[in-house]
């Protein structure tokens, strides 16, 4: 059996048991805290691979990487899969539990990144306008990215719209080059 079919049961597992129990949205924040330990400290991953540390430990770390306050399900769920030494496909199953979430809740990801920081102002009128097109609830992240120079850079689900000026020049440039 793959790791993805392994990852995807038992994420589905979890989430048709969170949200049997009204509990989907707490499993869902602590999945997505989960998901960002991994990715703010990789040592995390290290010492779930560690065969040494004890499960009590190990089941600690998880615990704290879940959030300050963890559902009791996610509790339990860590504990299932340590038991069952499963602990190498979490970053899969958080991941595939986000994924469940999102596409059950109607939840459209998107990431505006620009040159300068922008206001609240025009962020919730930029989520509104998403939300309005889409009919789906936005989950926003703004980032600042000062390599775009100007302009701007949307990304929604697998869709990309690069409005930025860097990109602007760069295909003036190629286009000079070109027509030497």
């Amino acid at each position: 059996m793959d790791i993805g079919t392994i990852s995807s049961r038992y994420a589905k597992a979890l989430f048709s048991l969170a949200k049997e129990k009204g509990l989907e949205t707490r499993v869902y924040d602590d999945m997505k805290m989960l998901a960002d330990s991994f990715s703010l400290e990789p040592e995390l991953r290290i010492a779930l691979g560690n065969p040494i540390l004890p499960v009590e430990e190990k089941l600690k770390l998880l615990t704290a990487a879940g959030g300050i306050e963890v559902s009791d399900l996610y509790e339990r769920f860590m504990h299932l899969v340590l038991e069952h030494k499963r602990e190498s496909l979490l970053l899969f199953m958080a991941h595939i539990y986000i994924h469940l979430y999102r596409k059950d809740k109607r939840i459209t990801r998107v990431q505006f990144g620009t040159a300068v920081p922008v206001s609240e102002e025009v962020k919730e009128h930029l989520q509104d306008k998403l939300k309005e097109e889409t009919g789906s609830t936005i989950e926003f992240s703004g980032i600042v990215q000062p390599e775009l120079i100007g302009g701007f850079r949307l990304r929604i689900g697998n869709y990309r719209i690069d409005a930025s000026y860097a990109t602007q020049l760069r295909d003036i440039r190629s286009r000079l080059l070109e027509n030497r």
